[in-house]
């Protein structure tokens, strides 16, 4: 549709791919929950919120992601200063 703007862009999925893959974004945000932890795995869900040309785009996880522990580098902090030890 035409007006004073201009035209706007009409999205499809392969477009906000294209989108996101060339970093034609303006803003983003990168969230990730955590859902649940389960044995010795955690379940997470990811969204990611796009500013591009003027319009929000959000993009989330249709079902929660389930990732194993030992999947995960665990490090010790100590004081929050620098690296203490890897933790195993």
């Amino acid at each position: 549709m035409a007006g004073f703007l201009g035209t706007k862009e009409v999205l499809t999925k392969d477009r906000v791919k294209e989108i996101f893959r060339n970093k034609e974004y303006t803003y983003i945000e990168e969230k990730v929950n955590l859902l649940e932890v389960q044995n010795d795995s955690f379940l997470l869900k990811l969204s990611f919120l796009l500013e591009h040309k003027g319009q929000m785009i959000s993009i989330e996880e249709k079902e929660p992601i389930v990732i194993a522990f030992k999947d995960f580098k665990v490090e010790d902090w100590g004081d929050g200063v620098r690296k203490v030890a890897d933790i195993e």
